[in-house]
């Protein structure tokens, strides 16, 4: 083999095992951020939710649509499809706000009993369900219409 052709087998090598360790690096590195957030606390990311640290595992309905919410919120703010002009970060900001009081909502949920907990159960599921389809929502929305899907999805929080 010609000494080109080693230097060629030689940078393929070298690209190669380059690529593989920045493979690497992304899972690993993208893992333990998930895995962060899932044992943080954080009801949206950087901010601390009131709910028991003990929701971040338990299998409460309650529990459950708080880790609903927090998956939802955060997917909204990891949208690149939104716009970061002043309008629609405030309004993204009343969002969070809303989301809040969603989460207050949820956490008052655990002390009540019987029927009347079920029923509320059931009007804030509305509620984080209307949550969650903004995402896509966002996605899919032309720039003009995404400040009032994120308008129309706190008027559904604020309704419960």
């Amino acid at each position: 083999m010609s000494t080109i052709g080693i230097i060629v087998v030689v940078v393929i090598v070298v690209v190669a095992v380059s690529i593989l360790a920045g493979a690497v690096w992304f899972a690993w590195d993208s893992d333990k951020r998930i895995r962060a957030f899932a044992h943080s606390t954080d009801l949206i990311p950087g901010k601390a939710s009131r709910a028991p640290k003990s929701w971040t595992t338990a299998t409460s309905p309650e529990a459950l649509l708080h880790r609903r919410v927090r998956y939802a919120i955060a997917d909204v703010h990891q949208n690149p499809a939104i716009p970061h002009d002043p309008a629609t970060l405030a309004e993204r900001d009343r969002l969070d706000d809303a989301v809040f009081t969603l989460d207050d909502a949820l956490i008052a949920v655990q002390d009540l009993a019987g029927g009347e907990k079920d029923e509320r159960l059931e009007e804030l599921e509305t509620a984080v369900k209307r949550l969650e389809e903004l995402p896509r929502q966002l996605w899919e929305a032309p720039f003009e219409q995404q400040r009032s899907d994120i308008d129309d999805v706190i008027a559904a929080i604020a309704r419960t």
